[in-house]
């Protein structure tokens, strides 16, 4: 596969992060000029007249149009949502009125005549209505017309547009921001990459007509991350990602001088499948043993205890990446934590397919803590020992979530162990909880509030 470099395409980035409190449709102003700033920039810097004198006059149109572009957008930022515009419009219509005087002379065909023009003007005064979001819809041709042209002038160079962090435009308004930026890269070549939370983004919308774009149709899913239900793929992934870690540092280590038989999957659980977060407690777990045990290796007491360390931080995450439903999450999590931790002493629990199916609300929480890093999903299809007919998803609290490294009489049960049938009884074993139940005692401290399903 041949690695692309600056000069196979062009690059425009977006963080919505620094635009998630602007109001909808303004917000789509604020990227757009975003885009178009970007776009001026990498098409000028690409075009310099020493290497494209005959480009020049092409650039410079090109430059004058963007710029226009983006003087007209941020007026319309200034301009109210919604209005209705009165225009009154003047007409003027004439008329001439003439006298004339004959000298008397028979045959002479000689008049004198004396005109006079009369003139009249009226006001008409209609009312127009001005809605900013249509007139944006209605520059869409144009604006597409500016992402050919560009990729034109920089020998057909595709574009791709990286909107990042999606998830924090209110979940109402997000189908019908992602559906304007949709429309834009129809017949173009502008590619849209979004990077998101997938339980916090609400993509569409059905109503008279479909407002946003469906997964697997318009666009496609993209995981960076490794689920707890592929144990070892994740292993493998972690163990290669640790050794080019390695390698590039030039040390001479090898991984089993760096982990206890036990301590290497504990992290692979402890990092719930993000390599981020199986990077960052790796180097905390080094620097820990660095200071305080020098000839010791990261055993699974070692990592439980940095990942309690570390729960802080993905709270504050909550904070941050929740938005408004911070306080409903968290009950669900300590609901889920005190049940399953706490009463049953465990660490795995299931959620019966068909409660996930009719309990919507419950389920939409346990999706987003997923997504949160809270509970992770172990097993996306199995049975429960004894069986009673019912199919289930499997869920792990975070190892963080433990109160302390040696938890007593606490029974943590590991993903991807099976006996000499090759049976997950210990996953199948575990406590079911009630969804209905669930969604009943949070209903109860949250009279009004609701999540947005998005699915």
């Amino acid at each position: 596969m041949t690695s692309l470099n600056s000069n196979d395409f062009i690059a425009v980035y977006v963080d919505i992060d620094a635009y998630k409190d602007i109001s909808f449709p303004d917000i789509v102003i604020k990227v757009l000029v975003v885009i178009f700033e970007q776009l001026r920039h990498s098409t000028n810097k690409r075009l310099p007249f020493y290497k494209h004198p005959f480009k020049w006059f092409k650039k410079e149109k090109f430059l004058e149009k963007i710029d226009k572009f983006i003087k007209d957008l941020n007026k319309l930022l200034d301009l109210p949502d919604v209005e209705q515009k009165q225009i009154r419009t003047k007409v003027s219509e004439g008329r001439s009125q003439n006298d004339s005087l004959s000298l008397g002379l028979p045959n002479a065909g000689i008049k004198i005549t004396d005109g006079q023009n009369f003139g009249t003007e009226e006001e008409t005064q209609r009312t127009v209505p001005f809605d900013k979001l249509n007139s944006l819809k209605k520059k869409i041709v144009d604006f597409q017309g500016v992402f050919h042209e560009s990729s034109s002038l920089c020998s057909g160079a595709p574009i791709y547009l990286i909107l990042d962090d999606f998830y924090f435009i209110p979940k109402n308004t997000q189908p019908d921001f992602i559906d304007y930026f949709h429309r834009l890269t129809k017949g173009t070549p502008l590619f849209l990459k979004v990077a998101t939370i997938k339980h916090r983004s609400n993509l569409y919308k059905s109503g008279e007509s479909f407002i946003g774009v469906e997964l697997n149709h318009d666009i496609y899913p993209i995981d960076l991350d490794y689920t707890l239900d592929r144990l070892e793929d994740l292993e493998r992934f972690m163990e290669s990602l640790l050794k080019r870690a390695v390698e590039d540092s030039e040390s001479k280590i090898s991984i089993e001088e760096l982990f206890t038989a036990n301590g290497f999957k504990q992290l692979c659980l402890a990092s719930g499948g993000v390599p981020r977060d199986f990077l960052s407690l790796f180097v905390n777990l080094l620097n820990k043993l660095g200071k305080n045990e020098a000839n010791g290796k990261i055993d699974k007491v070692h990592v439980t205890e940095a990942a309690i360390a570390s729960i802080q931080g993905k709270s504050n995450s909550l904070n941050v990446d929740s938005a408004d439903d911070q306080l409903l999450l968290e009950e669900y999590l300590n609901k889920v934590k005190d049940l399953i931790y706490q009463t049953h002493r465990t660490n795995i629990f299931l959620a019966s397919k068909d409660d996930l199916e009719q309990f919507k609300q419950a389920r939409q929480a346990i999706r987003e803590l997923v997504d949160l890093r809270f509970l992770h999903l172990v097993e996306s299809n199995t049975s429960s020992a004894p069986s009673d007919g019912k199919f289930y998803e499997a869920y792990m609290i975070d190892i963080g979530l433990y109160d302390n490294s040696r938890p007593r009489n606490f029974n943590q049960i590991e993903p991807g162990i099976v006996d000499e049938k090759q049976r997950k009884d210990s996953i199948r074993a575990c406590p079911k909880i009630s969804l209905k139940q669930l969604e009943s005692d949070i209903s109860r401290v949250f009279e009004q509030q609701r999540l947005v399903l998005t699915e």
